[in-house]
């Protein structure tokens, strides 16, 4: 065993680096059936349905010298702040339809009616806007239960918002993974209920499946929109790049199931996506060419806390995928400000595709990405939400230590801040944010509990830590002390 303090840890790098995939150019998606008329004639049927607004930002354009930005805001869906109920919506029609052996063409009434005569109930997994949609599609149905599970320590304001769409909310004792086996296990053993959930795995694929195709109507609307603003701005508006959000993969599966069809007939734009520093499934996944379940840790993304790909997804994420990146607290943060400015109301989940772009354009590895003929568009897929404001966690200058010195800029911490009153879980958490940017792993003992620690794995010299050969790990099972000095955790070395 060796020792080395945190003067060690700041000689890591000071950023995880972007993927690039450029055999992700020329790869074509299976081909799926054509049900554009079928989707559109539900959403139609639906109560106040209209497409979301595409909002240009012709400044940060011109900032990053490309030809046009723009974000398709999903801020308001029948209501709903969030895309999630264009799958949800389709995936509760098929299922009732499936079930009851309903036609097609089956009306909404028609689907009232079969809920009645089966007694059909409706379960679902959730960390915000899923489960609500699920909610909001079961009350506009009549379905007399509903129930949403939602991991341990989720925000109370999203499970507020369920209830207030009529769902019964289960607290699960554990993650978002363990939430969704939790959420399942009550679907298979109690009896009238029907699990609605956007993420596969073995042995529960035509669910999810239904929600992707349900996604892909917001693509529709944005082709449509993009070629209104070639009108009016009388010059071509092809779109060369889309940047969105990724929580279990479902949403990039509809956009490369769409946009990189063997049945179109336009070069498909570079599929970006998006992840939290501190949930980066997909990303992780992609640069060892395997599709990995992570331990994940909060953050402001809620909704994209997820540990584990979608099954159906990956087939498609792995080869289809052009550019991956992952973003801080404190940069979403800063995209939500931006488009605020804007006039798009965006919770962190809606401001993550845009500080992906903005990281995208800063960035000296993905320099040649964008021109000045680019067309982007960000999925903007949240409205707004309240959020605790997040603290820096980059730049060379703010080391450990320092950076745990500014954890008074969290608002839920009281004037005349010290380490000593400080939550624990403020200090863990924020451990894990400053480290995952750096691309070092993290993972929880006892996540949650008073007895909460952090582990943190460290890989070869190559990383600024070890000689090459050893594995680290950096435990912090307690609370610092108030001053600078003795805010030192060890870093323990095991072969």
């Amino acid at each position: 065993m060796s020792n080395m303090d945190l003067e060690d840890v700041d000689k890591r790098p000071t950023r995880r680096s972007i993927y690039l995939n450029p055999n992700a150019k020329s790869y074509q998606a299976p081909e799926t059936k054509d049900n554009s008329a079928e989707l559109q004639a539900f959403y139609s049927s639906l109560p106040d349905y209209a497409p979301t607004k595409l909002v240009p930002l012709p400044d940060l354009a011109a900032k990053l010298g490309i030809k046009s930005v723009y974000v398709k805001a999903e801020t308001s869906r029948l209501g709903l702040p969030s895309f999630k109920l264009l799958g949800a919506s389709w995936a509760v029609r098929q299922a009732i339809i499936h079930s009851a052996k309903l036609p097609s063409s089956a009306s909404l009434d028609d689907l009232r009616v079969a809920i009645k005569q089966h007694g059909i109930k409706l379960c679902a997994a959730t960390d915000g806007n899923h489960g609500r949609s699920v909610a909001f599609m079961g009350r506009l149905l009549g379905v007399e239960e509903i129930k949403v599970f939602v991991p341990r320590g989720l925000d109370e304001k999203i499970i507020a918002s369920i209830v207030d769409e009529g769902a019964d909310v289960v607290i699960a004792d554990g993650d978002y993974d363990h939430t969704v086996r939790t959420a399942h296990q009550f679907g298979e053993e109690t009896e009238g209920f029907m699990l609605i959930e956007a993420v596969a795995y073995e042995g529960y694929e035509d669910v999810p499946r239904w929600a992707v195709e349900g996604y892909t109507t917001m693509l529709r609307e944005s082709d449509a929109q993009l070629l209104i603003y070639a009108k009016i701005q009388k010059q071509h508006q092809a779109l060369s790049m889309i940047i969105a959000p990724v929580g279990v993969g479902s949403l990039t599966q509809a956009i490369i199931s769409y946009y990189k069809s063997p049945n179109n007939s336009s070069p498909p734009p570079a599929v970006v996506t998006v992840e939290p520093d501190t949930a980066a499934t997909l990303h992780k996944s992609l640069k060892v060419e395997k599709t990995l379940s992570i331990a994940t840790s909060p953050t402001i993304m809620a909704g994209l806390e997820c540990g584990t790909l979608s099954s159906i997804a990956w087939p498609l994420l792995q080869p289809g995928v052009d550019i991956s990146t992952t973003i801080s607290d404190w940069e979403c943060h800063h995209a939500i400000e931006y488009l605020k400015k804007h006039g798009v109301g965006a919770g962190p989940c809606g401001g993550a595709a845009l500080a992906g772009l903005r990281r995208l354009a800063s960035d000296p590895a993905s320099k040649g990405v964008l021109n000045k003929d680019s067309v982007a568009v960000c999925i903007c897929t949240e409205g707004t939400r309240p959020y605790t404001l997040p603290t820096p966690v980059g730049g060379k200058e703010l080391s450990l230590v320092n950076a745990l010195m500014v954890l008074h800029m969290t608002p839920s911490i009281a004037p005349g801040w010290s380490m000593q009153n400080v939550p624990v879980s403020a200090v863990l958490n924020y451990v894990a944010q400053w480290l995952e940017y750096r691309d070092v792993e993290v993972s929880w003992v006892e996540y949650g509990s008073a007895n909460a620690s952090l582990v943190a794995n460290f890989h070869g010299a190559d990383k600024g830590i070890g000689d090459g050969k050893r594995k680290s790990l950096l435990l912090i099972s307690h609370l610092p002390s108030k001053t600078q000095d003795e805010v030192a955790p060890t870093i323990n070395f095991d072969d």
